[in-house]
């Protein structure tokens, strides 16, 4: 047993240093690799706005040369003027504008040649100035769907030219101010060579038109910009976008999480080291303090063995000075708790089998039932159909009441004791016809809440027989049920019966509990009642009675809102 304890003990102890290491190492990792994720995501952020920042500026200087050029005087001139006076000026003037093209054209490395559309359609190429394939060229998708869209300057979708050799090239067109185009073709390498560039810092990477028309792809989906595709993509690793800010072109890079996992696989294998050290020296450091813990403990748990099979009488004889000492102590305070309890939750269960037991004799009092039935009787000779089956109805609900006592309790909801009062006061009207009258006032809301079962009814009773059953006038008997505060239900049965002195309201509670058999149903003492209001809800709930000779009596009771302050 001991070595059982122990083992359990020193299990323990090692769990939490485990635990703890463990805690601590993955906080370092964690932290290690925060910094590391974001030192990642903003060097490929700077490499990224790098990349954008060079495509502006080819952009830019691509954008401000071919402003130059369609400023030129020739080149606008040429652009506008559609005929000539001969043919030899047409060809002269052919001579000055490709010697003008070629100047502009060698002092851009990325311009592998240009061309003027004139206003009237022609096309003037400078490589081969009256070549038709440049007409059938501008004939294509790349052209007309980049100068359809209405726009003075603009870039089209990369296209191969057929020069000297075949060649993938951009084209930027610009609108001359007199009429005509004029196109510049960019090698595609020259773009290729700024966005191949991030091959050094990126798994993948793309350069697209913002409608998704990919202009270079390296490895990135088709569907990157979709949802549910950077949904993915962000998922594995980082995904970076960037949006040109003179053309509508975006760059999107992609870096996988697996690209810097490898930079800390040291540091796991440092941590899984540390904690297997850290494990062998709390094994060599708590077993022989672990001992010494073992033996009191095992003589209480043999003490506890005891009390699982019934013996309460236990003196543990061990003696501590640190807190199995108090363990001790509260072990044996909680034996002589446990006695307590189980004196008290048998004193409860007598109490409660006399009151079903107080309860069910009232129900079924025989002078009641008699009563009852001699009415009935006197109904039938006089042919009253109808009020025979209102009675025997009223009857037979108060009989299921009273055979319901073991499965429903001691506690009873406000509509159940507003029916059974009903079926009652039905009754007794037949007895004493015309003599008073029962009313209600309820509040709305209150018909679920529970009451102690049969205080409400004598009340009522006690209002009939004692109250205004006696007077010449017919008597009023009110019953109010509503809310007081928050918390607190309060009801009250008046009426404007003969009432009573100070002193016999005073001695009702000061006599026993009884049950007055004299013909009356369920006629439970108010002391009783009293007594078990305050069992079941507490001391600061019970019953009142306030009344005047001549005037009426007023018994009030005061009960928990909710059912949770009852037994």
């Amino acid at each position: 047993m001991n070595r059982s304890i122990k083992n359990k003990i020193l299990g323990s102890v090692v769990l939490i240093v485990i635990v703890s290491l463990t805690l601590s190492s993955l906080l370092a990792y964690w932290r290690f690799f925060f910094i590391l994720e974001n030192q990642t995501i903003h060097d490929n952020d700077i490499y990224l706005q790098q990349t954008v920042n060079q495509m502006n500026q080819l952009v830019d200087d691509i954008e401000k040369y071919a402003g130059n050029i369609v400023n030129d005087e020739l080149l606008q001139t040429f652009s506008n003027k559609l005929s000539y006076e001969s043919v030899y000026d047409e060809l002269l003037a052919y001579s000055d504008v490709n010697r003008q093209l070629l100047k502009f054209n060698v002092l851009r490395n990325y311009l592998d040649s240009m061309a003027i559309v004139r206003s009237d359609g022609k096309v003037f190429w400078s490589p081969f100035s009256l070549d038709s394939y440049y007409d059938d060229e501008l004939k294509k998708p790349w052209y007309q769907e980049a100068i359809q869209t209405g726009e003075k300057s603009g870039f089209t979708v990369p296209h191969v030219l057929q020069n000297l050799k075949k060649t993938k090239v951009i084209s930027f067109y610009i609108l001359f101010p007199t009429g005509g185009v004029l196109l510049l073709n960019i090698n595609y390498e020259a773009f290729e060579q700024v966005v191949g560039s991030l091959h050094l810092s990126f798994d993948k990477y793309a350069w697209m038109r913002n409608d998704g028309t990919m202009l270079l792809n390296n490895g990135m989906p088709t569907d990157s910009q979709e949802p549910e595709a950077l949904k993915l993509l962000n998922k594995h690793g980082f995904v970076f976008k960037e949006t040109l800010s003179a053309v509508p072109w975006s760059i999107m890079t992609y870096t996988s999480r697996e690209q810097f996992y490898h930079k800390i696989e040291s540091v796991i294998f440092y941590g899984i080291a540390f904690l297997v050290l850290c494990l062998v020296f709390c094994l060599l450091m708590f077993v022989p303090i672990i001992s010494t813990i073992t033996k009191p403990i095992s003589q209480m748990s043999k003490a506890m063995k005891q009390v699982s099979m019934g013996n309460y009488n236990i003196h543990l004889s061990f003696h501590s000075k640190d807190e199995l000492a108090v363990l001790k102590n509260g072990f044996e305070l909680m034996l002589q708790n446990i006695q307590l309890q189980m004196k008290e939750k048998a004193e409860q269960e007598a109490w409660k089998r006399r009151v079903s037991a107080e309860l069910l004799f009232a129900q079924i009092n025989p002078h009641f039932i008699y009563n009852t039935l001699n009415t009935v009787v006197y109904l039938s000779r006089k042919q009253k159909h109808q009020e025979i089956e209102e009675m025997v109805e009223s009857f037979i609900g108060i009989l299921q009441d009273a055979v319901q006592i073991e499965e429903t309790g001691v506690l009873t909801t406000l509509s159940r004791e507003k029916e059974l009062i009903d079926h009652y006061v039905r009754i007794q009207r037949y007895r004493y016809a015309d003599r008073f009258e029962l009313r209600w006032d309820i509040e709305d809301g209150l018909d679920s809440i529970c009451i102690p079962k049969s205080c409400l009814q004598p009340l009522v009773e006690n209002a009939i027989f004692h109250g205004v059953a006696g007077m010449d006038e017919v008597g009023i008997i009110t019953v109010q049920m509503k809310r007081s505060g928050e918390d607190r239900l309060k009801i009250s049965v008046q009426d404007n019966g003969q009432g009573m002195s100070a002193d016999r309201v005073a001695s009702i509670f000061q006599n026993a509990p009884s049950f007055r058999r004299q013909g009356k149903f369920k006629q439970v003492g108010l002391r009783n009642i009293q007594e078990r209001i305050r069992y079941l809800c507490g001391d600061q709930y019970g019953l009142e009675m306030v009344s005047e000779e001549g005037k009426g009596t007023a018994a009030i009771m005061v009960l928990p809102l909710t059912n949770e302050e009852m037994l």
